[in-house]
């Protein structure tokens, strides 16, 4: 009996030193002053960096929505809150806030017997404290390493910052879907008032969502927020915060939510070019106070944006993005999107210039070339035409125009999938090594394009084939106006100019007659349409169009669910016409003709008759002539090549006055 006593002492005894050793040990890895983990220490610059600011200027030198702050938000001090907003935020997310010293023991106990009696993990214990340091020191990987250097940074915050510091750091980092980021933006873009304004259901609503921004978002999912909005008052109510009848009032309150938000595509997108220049994170970017220089056009920002209220009821994604041909500079990047898009999709036929026309066009072929457009199969690959169209033998020009999808097959079949991935390349829409089938000539690719690289292609061809990058940034400038960083880059031909005019004439025909004709009302402007997608509904649908001073790219593509088939490239077309209208886009100059290029006459009965393209002999009556734009490097033939010497030294130089002939062969050609 002794003996037995005796064991269960020791045991228990055991029991408690383990527990006793356990306890210490959790005590010294969360000991701020030790780091026995290696874990980062408190770094007071990322918690100061969300009240920094960035100055941003427009092409005109104009700020640009004044001082924006960091990660794009409205940054709000504590002394602007009402006490019952703050009341909201503690009650639900840590009702010891300010009793416990970064860490709730009570907490973190209560939650680990409720996680093993329901045998999973429902319910944490993180304090505001331990949220602010996750966000603004650590990751979110779910590892216990990071769970203790949590705890360990939480307790040294509350040696070094006092509550109120804390909340208004807190405050201000908060995320509630939607990109909005900060509690003084969500104030902004759902109710349309400052901080200071909220009613005590507003700020419920609000404490509420942070929890889960999806499951509790207004927009998605209104009856989930409601619910949780009364949590919110009862357990404010419960905590001494409000009365009964203070609660009842805040409960049947109607709220009125703003309308969905778009994101700052152009921010968010110039922030992240910033980064990438200066090789440095977006918190160091704010902590230098600097000032960014742009070409962003407000004009032309501000009617995209109309345009895409006006485009509403397309339940999908839209992109309007314009370029500025010489500079390279982003001038308006506007999305119907919550967030920065500039994801990889399909180009569809909108690639079709660029894997199987341009290195035709370097190859030899003129856009008179002709290919017979009709069903064809390709070892297993068998394409259709749009509405199973097919219109016999068409030149090059028309087929780009019609937008063929066998003809383009043909072309890329017949230059080389090499040959087509190096020009793809030169113009910056790098591929994959998977994607070397026949597909690729209609956009089948692995990764896709991005919209900012298809519209850049085109600006290379409005280049004259010159390829550059393209940036939201101009130049980086300190407080002190020191220019820290400059946009540059070097040009490199990615095709002949000869190529690349010849392309926009071709273009130029696609908008006034072809998939593009939306914009037939234009002069001067050269654009491509594309549309992927199935008989169940349309993916993507593109139009990039240019003129001698713009590249105008919209995109419309689907989102959670297939677009409505009637939603095809020729709606981005009508867009870019409407923007062009709006702001007056219109060109009065037209493309500069390169040497390399010049009107020539063809043999227009060879053409129709045989589809062989030839010179014109100086010899074929005027009917039968036809004036036509040709590289100089890849003139065709004459066909009567005997005659050539004798006619070549008087007719070319004066190719368009035929009254010798006319004269020797008669008016109508009939010299019998």
């Amino acid at each position: 009996m002794k003996k037995s006593v005796k064991a269960i002492i020791i045991t228990a005894s055991a029991f408690f030193a383990l527990i006793a050793i356990v306890i210490c040990g959790f005590f010294l890895i969360i000991e701020p002053s030790i780091n026995l983990l290696n874990a980062p220490d408190l770094d007071p610059a990322q918690l100061t960096s969300y009240s920094r600011t960035v100055t941003i200027s427009d092409k005109y030198g104009n700020p640009l929505d004044g001082a924006v702050c960091a990660d794009n938000k409205l940054y709000v001090r504590l002394d602007e809150l009402p006490q019952h907003t703050i009341d909201a935020f503690i009650a639900i997310e840590d009702k010891r806030f300010y009793s416990h010293s970064g860490i709730d023991y009570k907490r973190i106990a209560s939650a680990a017997i409720s996680n093993i009696k329901s045998r999973r993990f429902r319910e944490g214990a993180s304090t505001i404290t331990q949220q602010l340091i996750k966000n603004t020191h650590l990751s979110n990987e779910k590892t216990l390493k990071r769970k203790i250097s949590e705890m360990r940074l939480a307790r040294q915050l509350e040696r070094v910052y006092d509550k109120k510091q804390i909340l208004e750091s807190y405050f201000n980092i908060l995320y509630f879907g939607s990109g909005i980021k900060g509690l003084g933006t969500a104030c902004r873009v759902m109710f349309d008032k400052s901080p200071s304004e909220l009613t005590v259901a507003q700020s419920a609503a609000l404490a509420a969502i942070i929890n889960n921004p999806a499951k509790y978002s207004p927009y998605k999912n209104p009856d989930n927020l409601e619910h949780r909005k009364n949590v919110v008052l009862g357990k404010m109510r419960d905590q001494g915060y409000l009365s009964q009848q203070g609660y009842e009032t805040a409960k049947s309150e109607n709220i009125a939510f703003g309308k969905n938000r778009r994101g700052n595509q152009f921010l968010e997108g110039l922030l992240k070019n910033t980064c990438a220049e200066l090789d440095c994170s977006e918190k160091e970017l704010f902590l230098r106070n600097l000032t960014l220089r742009t070409e962003y056009d407000g004009k032309i920002a501000d009617a995209a944006s109309e345009l895409l209220d006006r485009h509403a009821d397309i339940e999908g994604l839209m992109r309007i993005l314009v370029l500025d041909n010489l500079s390279g500079g982003i001038v308006c990047d506007e999305t119907n999107y919550d967030r920065f898009i500039d994801g990889r999709r399909s180009p569809a036929s909108a690639i079709k210039p660029f894997v199987a026309y341009a290195p035709a066009l370097e190859n030899g072929y003129t856009p008179l070339s002709q290919i017979e457009d009709k069903p064809t199969k390709f070892g297993d690959y068998e394409p259709k035409n749009y509405r199973n169209v097919y219109r016999g033998f068409l030149s090059l020009k028309d087929a780009l125009s019609f937008s063929s999808n066998i003809v383009a097959v043909k072309l890329l079949n017949d230059v080389g999938i090499d040959k087509a991935r190096a020009t793809a390349d030169a113009f910056g829409l790098t591929l994959n090594e998977n994607d070397d089938s026949s597909a690729l000539a209609l956009g089948g690719m692995k990764y896709g394009v991005t919209l900012t690289e298809l519209a850049n292609a085109y600006r290379t061809l409005a280049n004259g084939g010159m390829y550059s990058d393209v940036h939201y940034i101009e130049s980086v400038h300190t407080r002190d106006g020191i220019c820290l960083q400059k946009s540059k880059s070097d040009l490199v031909r990615a095709c002949g100019d000869d190529t690349a005019y010849l392309l926009t004439d071709m273009l130029m025909n696609c908008a006034q007659k072809g998939t593009a004709k939306k914009l037939s009302g234009i002069a001067n402007i050269a654009a491509k349409t594309g549309t992927n997608g199935t008989d169940n509904g349309n993916t993507d649908c593109y139009c990039v169009a240019y003129t001698p001073k713009y590249t105008i790219a919209a995109w419309i593509g689907a989102n959670e669910k297939p677009l409505d088939n009637k939603i095809t490239g020729a709606s981005c077309a009508k867009i870019i016409a409407d923007l062009v209208d709006l702001c007056d886009l219109r060109s009065e100059k037209s493309f500069v003709m390169p040497q390399s290029v010049a009107y020539y006459e063809i043999d227009g009965l060879e053409l129709r008759e045989n589809h062989e393209v030839y010179l014109a002999d100086p010899s074929l009556p005027k009917r039968y002539r036809l004036r036509e734009l040709l590289s100089k490097r890849n003139l065709p033939i004459r066909k009567n090549v005997d005659i050539i010497d004798y006619f070549d030294g008087f007719i070319w130089e004066n190719p368009y006055k035929f009254d010798f002939f006319d004269s020797l062969f008669g008016k109508n050609g009939d010299n019998s």
